[in-house]
């Protein structure tokens, strides 16, 4: 029986430039991190011709998005509702609603459970809305 050895498997090059690709990716891990960190290496280097500048303005805007985002940036802050009552947050938890109605939080659990006082369970937490106390109120 004649023996029959492969020595070299060749993938055109397009082929071989993606898997390349594809295993820098991976090797990466998150490439958002490393796109970030690209684009401030062109910056460095003073990238030039029309990328560069592509570049530069993609890491403006980015680094304008992230402070906008961020908390206690423009974007976060509120101007606070002229209907809210003062001392009573939006949503607040069973204790902070038992304070408000002058009961036990044992009470406002129970009130939540049986259904009675409306409240979205989250996990473990209970948090009940200043509009559904008003409307276990009445």
């Amino acid at each position: 029986m004649p023996a029959f050895v492969i020595e070299n498997v060749s993938v055109p090059p397009e082929v071989e430039q993606a898997i390349d690709k594809r295993s820098s990716m991976a090797a990466v891990g998150n490439l958002n991190d490393y796109v970030k960190y690209q684009m401030a290496q062109g910056m460095e280097k003073g990238g030039s011709g029309v990328a560069g500048v592509g570049a530069e303005i993609a890491v403006g805007m980015s680094m304008a998005q992230q402070m906008l985002n961020q908390p206690g940036g423009v974007m976060a802050q509120t101007t606070p509702a002229a209907a809210a009552a003062p001392g009573i947050p939006e949503t607040m938890g069973p204790a902070d609603a038992a304070k408000a109605l002058g009961v036990s939080e044992a009470d406002v659990i129970a009130s939540l459970e049986a259904g009675d006082l409306k409240g979205k369970r989250i996990g473990t937490q209970w948090r009940v809305t200043k509009s559904a106390l008003a409307e276990f109120l009445k």
